[in-house]
């Protein structure tokens, strides 16, 4: 008999641990003063930077350009519909861009939370 009174004593007492929880979940939140909102920093956007270096490797699919820098450290850029390329004096289009493996390049970017997005790519500058 006591050990019956011991488990429908156990099985109310984890009842109510579990039930104290749920009800503070949906218990309206308490506030703290009125006359201030509560004011949250969320980073939108990041000021432009400028990177140059070398080609390493171009894939049009993924539109991933990867620009090595002169101390090694490799940059991954994501470039756009928008993205303004140019090689020498003349436009040109990111399937056209694996010929240029290995040479100089200087890209414009912004760096976003989904990584660093090409503003303009230069070939050879």
């Amino acid at each position: 008999m006591m050990r019956v009174h011991l488990s429908i004593l156990a099985s109310t007492a984890c009842a109510l641990l579990l039930a104290v929880p749920l009800t503070a979940a949906n218990a309206p939140a308490a506030k703290a003063n009125k006359s201030k909102p509560a004011v949250t920093a969320i980073r939108s956007a990041w000021p432009p930077e400028n990177l140059s270096g070398k080609i390493l490797l171009v894939d049009p699919n993924q539109k991933l350009m990867v620009i090595e820098t002169s101390d090694g450290v490799p940059f991954d850029m994501v470039v756009t519909a928008s993205t303004r390329m140019e090689a020498g004096d003349r436009a040109t289009a990111l399937k056209d861009l694996p010929q240029d493996l290995n040479k100089t390049v200087s890209v414009r970017f912004v760096p976003e939370r989904r990584g660093d997005v090409a503003t303009s790519i230069r070939i050879g500058g």
